[in-house]
C-alpha cells in the first residue's frame, strides 16, 4: 500500500541526467508530485488542509459543513468485511456519547460525565478529513497521529481561528488532547466506551447480516477492557454473542474464533489503557 506520507524520493544527479535525456521534464515533474500526495484512510488521496479567508463567518461555516463528512463517512473495518449499510463515523460517536450518560458515579472515585460526553463526540472529530484509518492499513501509529494533528490545527486555526471562536476552539483542543494522550480517567473511561461500541456493533452485524469474520475485533477490543461497568455490559455481550452464534450451530467456532480471550484479560495483566 502507499506510503501514508509525503516523501520526495531522493534521486542522484547523474540519474537526473539520464533519466531526461528519454523522458519528457513534464512526465518527471508529475512523477515528484505524485511522490508528495497525502494519503489517508483506505489509500485515499487527501485534499489539501484548509486555509483561511479571513471572514470569521465564512469560516465557521466552512467548519459546519465539514462536519457532514462524519455522517457520510464509514467506518473502514465493516466495509473492508463487507458490511452493507455499515454505520458512519458519527455513529459510532452517538452511542459512544450516550453510553457515558449511562455510566453511575462512584462516589470514591468520582468522573465528569459531562466531560465524557463531550469527548467522545469529539475523539474522532480529525476522520472528518483523514477518514477512519484501521491498524490493517499498515499506517504507522505515529503517522496517523501527526495526520491527524495537522487535521485538528486546520480545524481550529484556519476554521475556527477567530475570536468569536475561541471557546469552542479551547474546548475542542482541550478535549481531543486529553482523549489521545489518555492520562486521565475520563479518557480511559471514553476510549473503553470507544471498544465496547466497536463489540456492541460487531454482535449487531453478526446478527443481522451473519458475517463471521469479525472475531478480529473482539480481541483487540474486550480484553483491554478497565472500567467495572463497561466491563459488565461486555460479558454479558460476550455471553449474548456466544449464544447467539450456539443457536446456530457454530458455538465451537465462535470459541476457537476468540482463542480464551476474556473481558479485561489483557488490561488486567498489563495495564493496558
Amino acid at each position: 500500500m502507499p506510503t501514508a506520507v509525503p516523501v520526495t524520493p531522493y534521486v542522484p544527479s547523474y540519474q537526473v541526467n539520464k533519466m531526461s535525456a528519454s523522458i519528457p521534464v513534464n512526465t518527471i515533474a508529475e512523477q515528484v508530485e505524485e511522490s508528495r500526495k497525502v494519503l489517508g484512510a483506505g489509500g485515499k488521496e487527501l485534499p489539501a488542509p484548509y486555509k483561511s479567508t479571513g471572514n470569521e463567518a465564512l469560516d465557521t461555516l466552512a467548519f459546519l459543513h465539514l462536519l457532514e463528512q462524519l455522517k457520510v463517512q464509514k467506518r473502514s473495518g465493516w466495509i473492508r468485511e463487507g458490511v452493507k449499510e455499515a454505520e458512519s463515523i458519527s455513529d459510532h460517536m452517538c452511542r459512544m456519547a450516550l453510553m457515558a450518560m449511562m455510566i453511575p458515579q462512584d462516589p470514591t472515585n468520582p468522573l465528569d460525565i459531562p466531560r465524557c460526553v463531550m469527548m467522545a463526540l469529539v475523539h474522532d472529530l480529525a476522520e472528518a478529513h483523514v477518514g477512519d484509518i484501521t491498524p490493517v492499513e499498515g499506517v504507522p501509529v505515529h503517522v496517523k497521529h501527526q495526520l491527524e494533528e495537522q487535521a485538528m490545527d486546520s480545524f481550529l486555526n484556519e476554521m475556527l481561528g477567530g475570536e468569536g471562536n475561541k471557546d469552542a476552539r479551547r474546548r475542542f483542543r482541550s478535549l481531543w488532547d486529553e482523549y489521545e494522550t489518555r492520562e486521565t480517567p475520563e479518557s480511559k473511561l471514553v476510549k473503553d466506551l470507544d471498544r465496547l461500541e466497536l463489540a456492541l456493533q460487531a454482535v449487531e452485524y453478526e446478527r443481522s447480516q451473519d458475517i463471521r469474520t469479525l472475531s478480529p475485533f473482539f480481541l483487540g477490543s474486550i480484553p483491554n477492557l478497565e472500567h467495572p461497568i463497561v466491563q459488565k455490559w461486555a460479558e454479558t455481550l460476550m455471553e449474548e454473542r456466544k449464544q447467539l452464534w450456539e443457536s446456530r450451530g457454530r458455538g465451537q467456532e465462535e470459541q476457537e474464533g476468540l482463542g480464551g480471550a476474556k473481558v479485561g484479560d489483557k488490561a488486567g495483566k498489563n495495564n493496558v489503557v
